[in-house]
């Protein structure tokens, strides 16, 4: 009885993985969210009753920490796959690029700081809290959703100068991801920063200015990569990132890959 752990899984590709690894009565899962009452309603109208829903902040390691300890009673001690998906992006802000932050100096800071406390420390405040029992694992999978906004070269040959906080945060986290599989890859422990390609996630009505910057960041994905058509469902993005995280092995821990097993972000 495999066990997944998914950190934020309140919405989007988060709730689409507990649905995905649900279907399987085999699977032990975990859904770790703020606000457990709407999921667990979610849940039930959906007629899914084999996922549990724990509360926890990706900014309070003593929530994470206390989920950890519940997760355990469930588990027998043991985590096979942590899935970190919980992540910040205010889009309004996204499609700002570094000279449009001169004289919004104030709203540059106040996203740097949280992208930075979600984003970045969020993710080795959960990857700490569940790390033991991962340990206790066979399987030992730690596996941290992250964008191919944060590609180098991508970024480059699409021309693309929107996004800089998420995108730059993004790319910290890569490495941070990096690093801990160096640390623990004598463990066994397999890490593995994956892109879940472009999905619509947004609940929310875009304004016009917001659509406008979209539409542009669009016909740069399709002029970088013309067969692409548009975002994916989360379904469609979870099916294909589960099957890259049940092959990835640990000569290839700490890689940057897409929801495609590469470097092909679309």
């Amino acid at each position: 009885m495999p066990s997944y752990i998914v950190v934020g899984a309140s919405r989007g590709l988060g709730y689409a993985w507990l649905q995905n690894l649900s279907a399987s009565p085999s699977n032990t899962v975990v859904g770790l969210v703020r606000t457990p009452t709407p999921v667990i309603d979610q849940l039930a109208s959906d007629k899914i009753s084999n996922v549990r829903v724990l509360p926890a902040d990706m900014t309070d390691p003593v929530s994470l920490s206390a989920a950890a300890a519940e997760v355990s009673k469930l588990t027998n001690g043991s985590v096979d796959y942590l899935i970190v998906n919980g992540a910040y992006q205010n889009h309004p802000v996204a499609s700002l690029t570094p000279t449009a932050f001169i004289g919004k100096e104030e709203l540059l800071r106040e996203e740097m700081r949280t992208h930075v406390d979600v984003n970045l420390t969020g993710v080795m405040f959960a990857i700490n809290a569940f790390l033991p029992l991962v340990r206790q694992s066979s399987i030992k999978k730690i596996i941290v959703l992250t964008s191919g906004l944060a590609d180098l070269e991508g970024t480059k040959s699409g021309g693309l100068a929107s996004a800089v906080v998420y995108s730059a945060l993004k790319a910290a986290l890569n490495m941070v991801v990096l690093k801990y599989s160096i640390e623990l890859k004598e463990e066994g422990v397999v890490f593995l920063a994956l892109s879940p390609g472009v999905i619509n996630t947004r609940l929310d009505t875009p304004s016009e200015e917001d659509l406008a910057s979209m539409m542009a960041m669009m016909q740069k994905f399709q002029a970088h990569y013309p067969h692409w058509t548009g975002p994916m469902k989360a379904e469609e993005s979870v099916a294909m990132m589960k099957d890259v995280i049940e092959k990835v092995t640990i000569e290839e821990s700490g890689e940057f890959l897409s929801h495609k097993g590469n470097k092909e972000w679309l």
